[in-house]
Parts: structure tokens; sequence; C-alpha cells
């Protein structure tokens, strides 16, 4: 309850300026959003949030070479003078990347002396930001802070990868993780083979708006197409999600023919009806709905899109009771609680898909970074891997499905839109964040199988330029890290 203001540095590039105002507070046990009220005024950003727990600020922050991510501060009481948001911000990262270190050294991760040389490095710049009272001298020293804190916490996730990695090859087996990438188009039978190098799994994507443009009217041909294509690699099939909860994705008939919940739902079961029959026996395993407890349009609220992904699952187990359901959870985060009062967050609406007796085989994570508006704000992997642990306390056996993309959106004028891995987003920068977040989602032993959100460019893809290919069949290097991971870990 009540504000928290914040001094914006004046070295800050006023262009970034608006970029602050999707700051949020989090906190709670889940450490999710708060619905919160932001403006910026006379180089002051306010906020106001109606809870009364304690909270820290996550606010995006260019990290010079490491890219533009959503970076935490430390727990903030009220106050009623403005704190210095970039002394918050290092405060944060330092506290983040101390804690984390030795939490995993107390469980038996071996420090070596260059990760204790850049945990020392950091404290010592923050330290050094006082010795002198010259504003731009702190600022300078406060934006070197963050970075070394940052560069601390990628050395540190690393180094904790692999070492888990050396713990599990120990007796030369590979690891049973799933690897897989979404087709909605078919791809050329030349290259079938490079398929089966690079994943164990081929998944066929659905794209609803295409495939039922007219109520009742389905055209299936280009699924059936994608289908093909994948069991010709002799790779066993994944299915979904059937239903996105997208405007790319959902037909434009839908909320014009189905005015209450009930009429919607039933028109999402009917779908999802009639594709699961159409491929039962084909495809075993279905994600069968993504994105659900984001959707806010048509207005039925959080609750009753609940029940919905409810329903959906019980009429897949009625068709096959032998299929394996999983359920998507998009923008994990939950960035879109903060500005919209919801009934529940993304962990709470997973928590109660735990505890519905669903059956569920998985829950699935969706992590695609730096596409808007359908993807997350960018994130460094010592806060993914601390998201990856909180739904992992769920008990609850998780997939994740992943991307990054190789170039702007259309229309988007700077590469900062959703933040940026290592500074841009281009086909170098996608390939060494899919190696980096694929090996990260591999070394938690709770993730079942991990999803390359498009196997291929697609300008009706609700993540544009996320594929591992162009449009026109041409592999971006982000295709040779798939292959490179398959063989160095996976069966």
């Amino acid at each position: 309850m009540g504000n928290i203001s914040f001094n914006i540095p004046d070295s800050i590039d006023k262009t970034w300026e608006k970029e602050l105002l999707r700051s949020y507070f989090s906190g709670g046990p889940d450490t999710m959003p708060f619905f919160c009220s932001v403006s910026n005024n006379n180089n002051v950003l306010s906020l106001k949030k109606e809870e009364p727990d304690s909270c820290f600020l996550t606010i995006p922050w260019n990290i010079g070479s490491h890219g533009i991510f959503m970076s935490p501060t430390s727990t903030l009481p009220l106050s009623d003078l403005p704190y210095s948001l970039i002394m918050e911000i290092a405060r944060g990262k330092v506290n983040q990347f101390r804690n984390f270190n030795a939490d995993w050294e107390f469980s038996g991760l071996k420090i070596n002396k260059d990760l204790r040389d850049q945990l020392s490095n950091s404290t010592l710049e923050f330290g050094k930001a006082f010795s002198n009272t010259s504003l731009p001298f702190q600022e300078k020293c406060l934006q070197n802070t963050i970075e070394f804190a940052y560069q601390g916490s990628d050395t540190l996730i690393r180094e904790y990868m692999r070492q888990i990695f050396d713990i599990r090859h120990q007796d030369n087996q590979p690891f049973e993780t799933g690897l897989s990438a979404k087709v909605s188009k078919p791809f050329p039978a030349s290259l079938s083979r490079k398929m089966e190098q690079s994943f164990n799994y081929m998944q066929v994507g659905f794209n609803w708006k295409n495939i039922e443009t007219s109520q009742g009217i389905f055209s299936w041909s280009q699924v059936d197409q994608a289908l093909e294509s994948c069991l010709a690699t002799g790779l066993e099939v994944i299915g979904g999600p059937v239903i996105q909860m997208t405007k790319e994705s959902l037909p434009e008939w839908l909320a014009t023919s189905t005015s209450t919940a009930s009429q919607y739902a039933t028109a999402m079961a009917r779908f999802l009806d009639t594709a699961i029959r159409r491929y039962n026996g084909k495809i075993h395993r279905w994600i069968i709905c993504s994105g659900l407890n984001v959707v806010t349009e048509p207005a039925f609220g959080d609750e009753t899109y609940f029940r919905i992904a409810c329903k959906l699952a019980e009429i897949a187990k009625q068709i096959d009771s032998s299929l394996e359901i999983i359920i998507g959870v998009t923008q994990p985060w939950g960035e879109y609680t903060s500005t919209k009062k919801r009934a529940f967050s993304p962990f709470i609406f997973t928590d109660n898909l735990c505890r519905a007796g669903l059956n569920l085989a998985a829950i699935d994570i969706e992590i695609v970074m730096g596409s808007s508006p359908n993807g997350s704000f960018c994130r460094d992997m010592l806060e993914t891997s601390r998201l990856l642990d909180l739904y992992a306390v769920l008990g609850m056996p998780l997939t994740i499905t992943l991307g990054y993309p190789s170039a702007k959106k259309q229309g988007e004028l700077e590469d900062s839109v959703f933040g940026n891995w290592k500074g841009a987003k281009n086909p170098a920068t996608q390939a060494n964040w899919a190696e980096s977040f694929t090996c990260l989602a591999l070394s938690k032993r709770y993730i079942q199988s991990i999803h390359w959100v498009e196997l291929s460019d697609d300008s009706e893809s609700d993540f544009p330029n996320c594929g591992l290919f162009d449009k026109d069949w041409q592999p971006k290097p982000s295709f040779d890290c798939m292959e490179k991971i398959r063989k160095t870990h996976l069966r």
C-alpha cells in the first residue's frame, strides 16, 4: 500500500525513459507482480500499489554488452523520499548474485577463484560509488556494479550447468530429455535426415485461425502435410498447442459468434475434439491449449478461463484415456498482471491446474524472450533458473517452450523492444541464446522436454523471426546449436 518513488539518473538516455514505464513491483511467496500504476514526472519514477506486502522493483535496464533485461532491486520499505534508482538496481543484482552463490556453494557447488573474484569486484565497485561525492562518478560506478554483477551471474549459472552435466554424464548415458521444434508447415524431404540428427521428437503445430476459417468449416491440409513431414523422420510426434490464445491463432469469427463463456468454451471444445480424433493414433502426446492464463478478451475472468482449461483436458481424456495431456502457461513472469487486476498470477494458475485432478502429463512453461507482444521481456539465465525452480516446487513435471528472434519485428525501430540478448536480435545472438537457454533447461532434471517455438519463420507466426530456419528453409546458426546439443547430451 502506498507510493514508492525513484530518482532517475541524469545520465540515462532520454529515449529510454518511456521503457521505464514497464516497471512493476513484485512480491509475495511466488514473487509475482503486483497491480501497479506507474508515472514518470520531472525525472522521478513513481509506482503505487494496493497490496500491503513488502516488494521489490522489477525494471527494464540496459546492461551494456549483456543485453537489456528486466532487473530486480532488493526488497524496499515504504519511504517518503525517493530512492536512487541506479543504486537500488545495483544493490538488487549484487544481492541476487551473492545469495545464489552462497546457496549453491552450501548445496555442494564448487566455487572457483574466478567466481570469487567476480563477486568481490562487484561488491567493491558498489562500495567505490560512495568514495566520491560526484554524482556522475557514483552513477558510473553503480552502472559498472550492475554489469559486473550480471557478468558474475552469467559465470555462476554456466559453472552450475557445467558441474550438473559432469555429474549426469558420469554413467556415460545420454539424457532422456526430449528436444523438438514446432513444425507449422511441411519441410523439404531433403531435411528429414537433419531433423533426425538435431531432435529426438517432432512437434506439429496448429493454427486454429487458418484451419477453421468459418465456423464448422475445416481445412486440415497444411497440418496433414506438416504431420507427414514429421512422421517421415521416424521420430515420435507431439501435437500442439492445438489452441493458442493469441490474435494470430484465434479465428476471427470466435469473438463475434460466441457472446457467452459457455458458447466460447463449446467452440474451443469442438475444435479440440475434432483435432484429436483426426490425428489420434498418430499423435499420443498433446499440448491441448496454451495462454489461457493470460487472455483477457472476452472478459470472462481468470476463473472462467481456468475452468475452460480443465474442461479441455477432460474432453481430451474422454477421447482416449491413454493420451498424454499438457497445458501451456505463457508469460510465466506475469508482467501482464501488473497492468490489470487479475484473480490469478501465472504461478497460481499453474498451481490450480496441479490441484485440479486432471491427470496431466506435464505443464508447459513458455519462455519466448524479446518477441512482442506475445512473449516475455528478456531476463538473464540466473533469473530464468530461479523462475523454473519456482514452478518446479509445485511437483508437476514440466516441459518448456523456448524462443528468441533472429531479427526485430517489422515496424520496430530498435532491437530494444521487449529487451534483447547480447545487445541485438540477429542470427548470431539468437544462436547464442538458443544454446545457452536450451542447456539451462537440460540442466534441470524436472524438465521432461524442450520445444523450440517455431522450426521456420512464418509471417503468420505468433512469434515472428523466431524460427531455426528462415522462410525459405535456409538454416540459421541456431539450428546448428540444436544438432550440437543433441549429439552432446541426448539420446
